[in-house]
């Protein structure tokens, strides 16, 4: 009788800590990592419109999308007029003057 009782302890020990490990991870619980697969990157063309000049030119660029957010940048590099590199995300969206 005192053997079960210690077996049935111990078997209750293993399951309630097991149970506390499997419910500390945040994927285990059906929760997701929303982060996977947010980014995506794809190449596309756009156009630019200057308008002094009354000239468009389509290029080719690479551009990030933010699934989560719906936003989209454009991936910049080059040689500025001092000879600096410049490697940047520039955002497409214009800002909103109020």
């Amino acid at each position: 009788m005192r053997l079960r009782f210690y077996l049935l302890i111990t078997v209750l020990a293993i399951v309630l800590s097991g149970s506390g490990v499997y419910a500390e991870h945040p994927l285990s619980m059906g929760g997701c990592d929303c982060d996977i697969g947010r980014y995506q990157l794809f190449q596309g063309t756009y156009t630019s419109i200057d308008l002094k000049k009354q000239e468009t030119s389509t290029h080719t660029g690479i551009f990030l999308i933010d699934t989560k957010t719906g936003k989209v940048k454009r991936y910049l590099n080059k040689i500025d007029e001092e000879g600096r590199y410049i490697e940047t995300w520039l955002p497409t969206e214009l800002p909103i003057k109020k």
